[in-house]
């Protein structure tokens, strides 16, 4: 029998003092012990048997520090006490674990001292037991949070820059292991017949390597993907929602799948991890696997985006079409295979005859529907070897290589000119095309380039042009002289600034938050005095050939300014609108550029924000280094970047992020196949979403009908610009056409996205 609260009666009278601490220990908040020097107690509070789960009687009958430690410290726990009884040590604290009645694992911050008599020998130790469990459980979940967050972000980085998607999803699967403490963790995607699931990836706590066995239950994976949301099984001996045989045949007790999203609305797969034990997953556990499922559906789509966006700078989106770009890169290979196999090489150079009579009379959309046509049929007429390419509004190039006569050239001519000439149906209209055929050979032992070649044969097709149309024609050394003529136009180029023979239009843009126009884009036109007008498409790039286009652009930049002066002086209130101005590469490679753009600011008293400049990213890669220092001088200023041609050149992900940009430019060729191309609606959409989280505002270039102003004003587009509001009119008519517009657009209601 025990007396009470003691189990034994410590040597000497009970005293005053003895009292006091008696009724001390008795009452204290926290559990407290006397432990012999044999390890047992001697002395319990009721707080120490509540925190343990037992009775006092059950610590006081033979029980100590072993009975009540967790089995996992009980070598550390004892080798403290030995050193303690050693006088090793007089006091030590520790955050324990201890084992409760109930099987449960609790934490106790620990203190033992030592108690020793007037000789100094030790007499028993005074404990002190206070339950932290819940801190340690707080403490340990916020640690939890911390590490997902941390993996998070990791991933999410990753997910910015990894181009492989597998190397992604191994890190994935780690990281599932590694934060979640779970066996497995495994990715397995939808087959394409919805059929099953494909392995993608799977990994072990206990194995580095890429394990195949390290699958998703497949009965499991597919119930979450039939659910279309997360599925926890917490025990298998209680799951009845499915079969669990395979998981018990792998020893697998618990686990957790979340769907992965994929590009569109159907799913990729699912990512799911899976313990030999059960497991009660909390919510940020479940929060943790669907946030890193998340980030894998980020990957996937930015990938397909990228994907997309890569065959846009080298495809032609109407069509779908080699570029030009790609044309010269494979007419550059197939000059270094003729050379060595002594073969010939032709390009065909093909435009359509009258194609602006058929925009003019019909509108742009059947010209863009007589393209998509063409480009088929002509295709059909090739050998497997050749490549046909888009390289303008209506003209196509054919590389053929591998001739062995100069005769093959003119019959694969003859078929592309049969093909063109079939007649189409174009709303609802008869027409019969025809087009005009260039070609420019080269033999094995010519050191001819891609460009070249490629501007012998425009040349030999304009001769076929004014020779009758429907006619190819084959380049000889005659036709330089139409080479020369260029260069007289390039002379003349060169006095036009001087003689007054150019002059700004000014295209309106309009802002679709509030329907009203937001400025004005300069665009410059040239009126010959004895060729009439010239379009910009064919004296700019002589401009930029030539030397000439650091004045054209100095004369644009300057004209533009001062017409928005004279705009202020006015009163009038496009004065306070924006001016866009375009800069070339050649521009972009001065140094001075900047300051140039600031000082004839400064010297009209207008602000940096008054200005946008807007430079292409092959303009910007000409001198990356000045250019970006250029630009970076110029944003900081309060000038706003525009990227022009955004997604048809070579813009990527790594130019939004080391520009300084404030707008993104979408080609008029993404507006132009909106109705026709799911693709072309998927990489606006993926634009617009960029272009918001990373703070830029995207403009539609070439929009022509109300259909297609609302599809991009729902797709998220902040600006429109094209022929369906107003086309590039000389100053004296802008403030009609901006009263004009406003009044129109003010009584439209704004496009709501779905």
């Amino acid at each position: 029998m025990h007396d009470g609260q003691t189990g034994g009666r410590v040597a000497g009278g009970l005293g005053d003092a003895e009292a006091r601490f008696r009724s001390a220990f008795e009452e204290a908040g926290i559990g407290m012990a006397i432990v012999g020097l044999d390890g047992r107690f001697v002395r319990v509070n009721r707080q120490l048997a509540h925190v343990l789960g037992r009775t006092v009687g059950e610590l006081l009958d033979g029980a100590g520090i072993a009975d009540v430690s967790h089995p996992d410290e009980l070598e550390s726990r004892l080798g403290d006490f030995g050193r303690l009884i050693a006088g090793e040590l007089d006091r030590y604290q520790r955050d324990r674990r201890y084992a409760h009645a109930d099987g449960r694992t609790i934490w106790g911050a620990t203190t033992l001292s030592l108690v020793r008599d007037d000789a100094g020998a030790p007499l028993y130790a005074i404990g002190q037991l206070e339950d932290i469990t819940a801190r340690r459980a707080a403490e340990d979940r916020a640690g939890r949070r911390a590490a997902q967050q941390s993996a998070l972000a990791r991933l999410s980085q990753l997910a910015l820059t990894e181009q492989r998607f597998p190397a992604l999803a191994r890190a994935t699967v780690r990281s599932i292991t590694e934060i979640l403490d779970v066996s497995l963790a495994g990715l397995a995607e939808r087959s394409p017949d919805d059929d099953g699931l494909r392995f993608v990836i799977g990994a072990y706590t206990d194995d580095a390597c890429d394990s195949a066995a390290a699958r998703l239950d497949e009965r499991h994976a597919l119930h979450t993907l039939a659910e279309g949301r997360p599925v926890v099984v917490r025990d298998t001996a209680r799951e009845t929602r499915f079969d669990v045989a395979g998981l018990v045949a792998r020893g697998l007790a618990s686990g957790m799948t979340v769907p992965v999203a994929g590009e569109d609305a159907v799913p990729f797969g699912v990512l799911g991890m899976y313990a030999t034990a059960p497991r009660a997953f909390d919510d940020d556990d479940l929060a943790f696997l669907q946030s890193v499922a998340n980030v894998l559906t980020a990957a996937l789509r930015r990938i397909a985006a990228e994907r997309g966006l890569r065959h846009q700078s080298l495809h032609d989106p109407l069509t779908n079409l080699p570029n030009r770009a790609l044309l010269l890169d494979r007419l550059r290979l197939a000059l270094a295979r003729g050379r060595r196999a002594g073969t010939w090489t032709a390009v065909l150079y093909l435009d359509v005859d009258d194609f602006k009579n058929v925009n003019d009379s019909l509108g742009h959309l059947a010209g863009d529907e007589l393209l998509r046509e063409l480009a088929p049929r002509l295709s059909d007429v090739l050998r497997p070897s050749d490549t046909l390419a888009r390289v303008g509004g209506d003209e196509f190039a054919v590389l053929c290589e591998g001739l062995d006569e100069v005769a093959e050239s003119a019959a694969i001519a003859d078929r592309l000119l049969e093909a063109a000439a079939r007649s189409l149906t174009l709303d609802g209209v008869v027409v019969e095309p025809t087009a005009s055929i260039g070609i420019a050979l080269v033999g094995p032992d010519s050191t001819a380039c891609g460009d070249e070649l490629l501007r012998d044969a425009d040349v030999a097709m304009y001769r076929a042009k004014r020779l009758g149309r429907g006619r190819y024609e084959l380049f000889d050394d005659g036709m330089r002289a139409e080479t020369i003529e260029r260069v007289a136009l390039t002379n003349d180029l060169r006095h036009a600034i001087e003689r007054g023979e150019l002059h700004l239009a000014y295209q309106p843009v309009v802002r679709f938050s509030d329907r009203r126009v937001a400025g004005f884009e300069a665009l410059v036109r040239w009126s010959h005095p004895e060729r009439g007008e010239i379009p910009p498409g064919r004296f700019i790039p002589l401009a930029e050939q030539h030397g000439v286009i650091a004045a054209l652009g100095s004369w644009v930049l300057h004209e533009a300014l001062d017409q928005q002066r004279r705009w202020r002086d006015a009163g009038l209130a496009l004065g306070d609108m924006s001016m866009s101005v375009n800069v070339s590469r050649v521009q972009l490679r001065r140094p001075e550029l900047a300051a140039d753009v600031l000082g004839a600011l400064a010297e009209r008293g207008l602000n940096p924000g008054d200005l946008m400049l807007e430079v292409t990213e092959s303009a910007v890669m000409q001198d990356p280094d000045v250019a970006h220092a250029t630009l970076r001088t110029l944003n900081r200023a309060g000038v706003r970047i525009a990227l022009d041609d955004f997604g048809v050149g070579q813009s990527s992900l790594a130019c939004l992020r080391d520009l300084p940009l404030d707008v993104l430019k979408l080609d008029r060729l993404f507006i132009t196949s909106l109705a026709t191309s799911r693709e072309a609606v998927a990489i606006v959409r993926a634009v617009t979403d960029m272009a918001r989280t990373l703070g830029f505002s995207v403009v539609a270039e070439g929009i022509e009908t109300e259909a297609q102003g609302q599809v991009v004003e729902a797709l998220g587009c902040d600006i429109g610009q094209g022929y369906l509001y107003a086309r590039p009119v000389p100053p004296e008519a802008a403030p009609g056409i901006v009263a004009r517009l406003d009044a129109a657009l003010g009584c439209a209601a704004p496009a709501r996205a779905a």
